[in-house]
């Protein structure tokens, strides 16, 4: 028995008690989680190590240009930044909404669209609304619609078509009895709309 403790004891003294190496242990730990885990960890460091290496950081000054342009208001300085893919962009985006001051026109449209599509239309119900984060005024719209199936459809794509700061909410369809032709629809639009002109950063 002592014979036997001896050379456990001398195994024990010529072998570290763990690993000391990092790199040892590094090894060991992914032996443990599998090839897998190993893997989206790996995958995880390495987007972390290219996101600190190209400063992928949004900082306020950075930023501030497309505050800028979603508020429409410049800062006080003397030389103008070129405008970055962002701004451009934003720009797009608030040249596609409606302009607020036309809305009457956008809302006569729908009326006019409807007669050309045979479709009876007596009055729509409208609510306006407004986001202040984005800076955008919507316009929600209701209007009850009678006529054929296909016309209904018809003139919500054009509506679509016409007006790209459209979007359609809902659509409800009622048939009175099984033999009409026409149809009852509920249609819900809601047009995004911005209060002014497009300004350039």
């Amino acid at each position: 028995m002592d014979g036997i403790g001896r050379s456990l004891t001398a195994l024990g003294a010529r072998l570290p008690a763990r690993p000391t190496a990092p790199l040892l242990r590094a090894r060991v730990a992914l032996a443990r989680m599998g090839a897998a885990r190993a893997g989206v960890i790996a995958l995880l460091l390495c987007a972390l190590i290219a996101l600190s290496t190209f400063g992928f950081s949004l900082s306020r000054d950075e930023a501030s240009p497309v505050a800028e342009a979603v508020t429409g208001k410049r800062r006080p300085s003397g030389a103008s930044p070129t405008p970055t893919p962002v701004d451009a962009g934003l720009l797009a985006f608030f040249e596609t909404l409606g302009n607020r001051r036309q809305n009457d026109l956008h809302i006569k449209l729908f009326f006019d669209l409807a007669k050309q599509n045979g479709l009876t239309l007596k009055q729509g119900e409208y609510q306006y609304g407004y986001d202040t984060a984005a800076h955008v005024a919507t316009c929600q719209i209701v209007l009850p619609l009678k006529g054929n199936y296909d016309a209904i459809w018809h003139f919500v794509l054009e509506v679509l078509k016409t007006l790209p700061f459209a979007a359609l909410q809902d659509i409800n369809f009622k048939r009175d009895a099984i033999g009409d032709a026409a149809v009852s629809a509920q249609v819900r639009f809601t047009l995004y709309l911005r209060d002014g002109p497009v300004r350039a950063p």
